[in-house]
């Protein structure tokens, strides 16, 4: 079943420049899958700017990347238009979506940070097309060249290789899990910031540490960029000390930034790393239950006013 796309077996990405024609992509109706269908239509891509959002967090293992895909197989079931953009130098996102090698990656685009670049180096995935469509700028190992940072370096890349690419409704970058230039690079080029982590006492370090990074690109490269708020993974709320970890958290960023209902801890991600699926696609209770709260952070994603991180 095509939906929205002028091709179901595309040949290239359906993003453009601005100053092309109308892009190839076009809304689809709605999802095949239940219970995820949100609130949100499929938008007039010539109507509303693209928006993007930089996942982050300042400690592996905290699901990031699985966050990132779940939230972009979330979109996909609305009919969006997805690009994610795989900072990681790692690539477990350029991975898990069975990107198409080409010739080109994201490490080309940081050496030439031009539009033209960025187009050429977009692949399409083999993730199933009938839940809409979504495109991947893979990571390359070489982009860890790029990631040392020191006062004065320009971390302006990204966002000038973006400039005046539309055709998507949402980008989503996955950002390495530390703080260095790669991570400033997501964060200038963003329009929100968002922080995952776990219930543990190196994930709230994590995130404090995260919160100042962010504010700190907005006094300076991106004054723009929001904080999106926290993404609790892994929470099981018979454990007295997620429950202390939590608490904790609230205490750090306000338990309005913490968005509800909180991720609890489920196989499904790695279910869908290893079936190379979205979580939607994954069948079972479990896998229902966390993409409708992946579909209702979404929501709140796409809507939410800016919230003010205290210098």
């Amino acid at each position: 079943m095509e939906l929205g796309w002028q091709s179901q077996e595309r040949e290239s990405s359906p993003c453009s420049l601005a100053s092309s024609a109308t892009p190839v992509c076009a809304a689809a109706s709605s999802s095949p899958y239940p219970g995820i269908e949100g609130d949100l239509a499929a938008p007039n891509r010539q109507n509303m700017p693209v928006k993007t959002i930089a996942v982050m967090a300042n400690k592996g293992g905290v699901g990031k990347t699985g966050i990132t895909l779940g939230l972009a197989g979330a979109a996909a079931h609305r009919g969006l238009a997805v690009l994610v953009i795989d900072l990681d130098p790692q690539g477990n996102a350029t991975s898990h979506l069975k990107t198409r090698k080409g010739r080109m990656s994201l490490a080309d685009v940081l050496a030439s940070p031009i539009p033209e670049t960025f187009v050429d180096a977009i692949s399409i995935c083999d993730w199933d097309a009938s839940i809409g469509e979504v495109d991947v700028l893979p990571s390359h190992p070489d982009i860890i060249r790029f990631d040392a940072w020191s006062p004065g370096r320009s971390t302006t890349k990204l966002r000038r290789a973006m400039k005046d690419v539309e055709g998507y409704d949402l980008v989503l970058i996955d950002c390495p899990p530390s703080l260095g230039a790669l991570t400033r690079e997501a964060l200038t080029a963003a329009d929100k910031a968002l922080i995952v982590t776990t219930p543990s006492y190196f994930g709230a370090q994590g995130v404090e540490k995260s919160l100042a990074e962010i504010t700190e690109i907005q006094k300076t490269t991106n004054p723009e960029l929001e904080f999106a708020g926290v993404v609790m993974n892994r929470f099981r709320p018979t454990a007295e000390e997620h429950n202390y970890r939590l608490s904790e958290l609230n205490d750090i960023v306000g338990a309005r930034t913490i968005l509800k209902p909180l991720l609890p801890e489920r196989m499904v991600f790695q279910q869908a790393e290893g079936s190379g699926a979205p979580v939607q696609a994954i069948p079972g209770v479990a896998a229902k239950e966390v993409g409708e709260i992946l579909n209702s952070y979404l929501t709140k994603l796409m809507r939410e006013p800016r919230i003010v991180v205290e210098a």
